[in-house]
């Protein structure tokens, strides 16, 4: 599988959807940080890092969504009528 197969609409969507919703996990965790270190020690870095984290989590979220709504509309199981080549 080549880089443009791999990023071409409609292929390996579930594999997309799933490094998205992986990056939605790390985001939530740093933006769960931040907040919380800026609610004890009100540093302007860790504000300003809660917000960022917090929106980066909200667009994989919508990026996890989008590939796994895509998979809805495919059949994601191998077709094993077929066989291969």
């Amino acid at each position: 599988m080549t880089a443009r197969e791999l990023c071409a609409s409609g292929n390996n969507e579930l594999l997309k959807g799933s490094v998205h919703a992986t990056a939605s996990v790390v985001a939530a965790v740093m933006a769960a940080y931040n907040i919380a270190a800026w609610w004890y020690r009100r540093d302007r870095h860790l504000r300003i890092n809660g917000v960022l984290y917090t929106l980066a989590f909200a667009w994989e979220v919508k990026q996890t969504l989008h590939h796994l709504t895509a998979c809805e509309g495919s059949d994601v199981s191998p077709d094993v009528s077929k066989p291969a080549a």
